[in-house]
């Protein structure tokens, strides 16, 4: 398949009073034409990170990007000044924050907001621009929306504003859609309603997604590939089939385990993942997850272990592996 999308070697640090937080530790993927990827692990594991690294909105200071390339169709984002980027932002690359209601700003009319990069992008004229961010409006399931978009974000409900979200990152037919937790704050049935969405757009315009969440039930739904990272690095990568049928990393295993399922026991417990995550101030030497995990070994304490390929897209960091 051919690439959209490929972070190569990435390393992102904050300075802190502290001392310097290693949040992202060299990581590699890429993404394909039309491929949905999703990016999971716990809160901290550099998730959100990695994204704003991709749509270069690290503030500097205190982030910094240490080292690495973002090759959008083989163009180093890094490389890019901030004039270039704003170009890019929206019209290439859109992004659906975490939070819609802090996403949104308060005191203008949404079609306002979803106005705005089609006439920077696409250079519309004002009428053109309202015609069709109300035809956005309709696209992403909106009621009404000939009403709805000349309301402020406070009148509309969470999976409303949600919408309304993805609505302005799709204004400009964006090649890649970068989605940050796009539904951790809505029920269940908005889960589902803007999962279905997001697919149903996909197929329309072939863009391609990397979703970042931490539920494994989101993942199977909607995506091809997955990445799984913690402490600053991705661990296990493959296809959905062969992380959650044949996951090979223990975090990996571990995470499956925690996740309730439709054809388990009532009566029988989940597992959690004891411990916590490593402290990104000062890094272990081995590998990140080796004081929560039961399989551990001497190795596992002084060196990292290396990437292994398992089958054809699915690769692990695990010395268990490698043995």
């Amino acid at each position: 398949m051919k690439k959209l999308l490929k972070v190569e070697n990435l390393c992102v640090s904050f300075r802190t009073y502290l001392g310097q937080v290693k949040a992202v530790r060299d990581i590699s993927f890429s993404v394909g034409y039309g491929e949905t990827l999703a990016i999971v692990g716990e809160s901290g594991c550099g998730k959100s990170v990695t994204a704003q690294s991709i749509m270069r909105l690290i503030p500097t200071p205190p982030g910094n990007i240490d080292s690495g390339k973002i090759l959008f169709e083989d163009s180093d984002l890094l490389a890019k000044s901030r004039t270039q980027m704003e170009g890019i932002r929206g019209k290439e690359i859109g992004m659906i924050f975490q939070d819609p209601m802090t996403s949104l700003n308060p005191t203008m009319r949404v079609g306002k907001q979803i106005m705005e990069g089609l006439i920077k992008h696409r250079g519309l004229s004002k009428p053109e621009a309202r015609a069709q961010a109300i035809q956005l409006l309709n696209l992403v399931g909106m009621s009404d929306p000939e009403k709805r978009v000349d309301q402020y974000p406070h009148e509309f409900s969470g999976g409303m504003r949600q919408r309304v979200v993805i609505a302005i990152a799709l204004a400009c037919r964006p090649k890649l859609l970068i989605a940050d937790e796009p539904t951790t704050a809505l029920d269940v049935t908005i889960q589902a309603q803007i999962l279905e969405l997001m697919k149903s757009i996909q197929q329309k315009t072939e863009t391609s997604i990397i979703l970042i969440t931490h539920d494994l039930g989101v993942v199977a739904g909607i995506c091809d590939r997955v990445l799984v990272m913690y402490g600053g690095e991705i661990v296990e990568s493959g296809t959905v089939d062969q992380i959650y049928k044949n996951p090979r990393h223990p975090y990996t295993q571990g995470l499956l385990r925690s996740v309730p399922r439709l054809d388990m026991d009532k009566q029988k417990e989940l597992i959690p993942i004891y411990g916590t995550p490593p402290n990104l101030l000062n890094p272990p030497t081995g590998c990140s997850f080796c004081p929560r995990c039961a399989s551990a070994m001497r190795i596992c304490q002084s060196t990292p272990p290396p990437k292994e390929h398992i089958d054809e897209q699915h690769e692990v960091a695990c010395w268990q592996n490698n043995r």
